[in-house]
């Protein structure tokens, strides 16, 4: 559909990986299960990307509670992964630091953040804390307390996401230019080069809209009432149930499923 369209991609969804641990104690930690996430992850995208890419364009976005025992096990997990996979100065980040515990997903906001570090390449630092704990595990990582400018364009970030009643996730986000190489790839130069010429129509318009915008010059998008099914042309009968605008009605006719279950 990209594509088709000419939408201007900000990254992809390389994997992700969940495993939920079956044993907790009462401290709130990671367990195991965030081990394993957080190196399926890495050892995928070092599948895909190859071991340069894994090495030194990426980076990782933390869970970041930044609670005293959070902020070790979590670290913890970072340091001895980047090892294992010889990992030097990992640029981690937390954008916890600026919105708190949100409601919503936080690997919600750990993918926002990650977009707007692919596009202006300005990894945001822990500004909410005067240094590093003591206790943190860093040997391999750069945990920043303030704002750095990427050395080379990142290739993936990966999101880490916790969940301390025993759901662990870790995911894997491509950045625009691994996307453009890939599609390249898959459609050939010439459907690609189609592709670049819709994707600059599409990329004015946005800038257009945005300009606009900023200065309070757009119209509100209000299209209540409108595409509504008429309910008074809806027909219905023991075997089917046929909607306006619908060519295929919907079929009424079930058999028993625990049929040898129910004589």
């Amino acid at each position: 559909m990209a594509i088709e369209l000419g939408a201007d991609v900000h990254g992809a969804v390389g994997d992700v990986f969940i495993n939920a641990d079956g044993f907790k104690k009462s401290i709130s930690a990671p367990g195991p299960g965030n081990y394993i996430t957080m190196a399926k992850a890495v050892a995928s995208a070092r599948a895909i990307l190859g071991e340069e890419s894994i090495q030194q364009r990426s980076m990782v976005q933390a869970h970041g509670s930044s609670t005293p025992q959070n902020r070790v096990t979590e670290s913890q997990i970072f340091d001895q992964i980047a090892q294992v996979f010889n990992i030097s100065n990992w640029p981690v980040s937390a954008v916890k630091a600026y919105v708190g515990h949100s409601l919503s997903a936080a690997s919600g906001e750990q993918l926002i953040a990650s977009l707007g570090i692919f596009k202006y390449g300005l990894i945001p630092g822990i500004k909410t804390i005067d240094k590093v704990a003591d206790d943190v595990f860093a040997s391999r990582l750069q945990i920043s307390t303030k704002d750095e400018r990427c050395k080379q364009p990142l290739d993936v970030t990966f999101l880490n996401s916790k969940g301390f009643g025993g759901n662990n996730a870790t995911a894997s986000i491509f950045a625009p230019h691994v996307v453009d190489s890939m599609l390249s790839r898959r459609y050939g130069a010439v459907a690609f080069a189609r592709y670049q010429g819709k994707r600059e129509e599409v990329r004015a318009k946005a800038s257009a809209y945005d300009i606009a915008a900023s200065h309070g010059e757009f119209a509100t998008i209000y299209q209540f009432g409108e595409g509504l099914i008429d309910e008074a042309l809806i027909k219905v009968d023991q075997e089917h149930l046929g909607l306006p605008g619908f060519a295929q009605a919907i079929d009424l006719n079930f058999t028993n499923r625990f049929a040898d279950m129910c004589e």
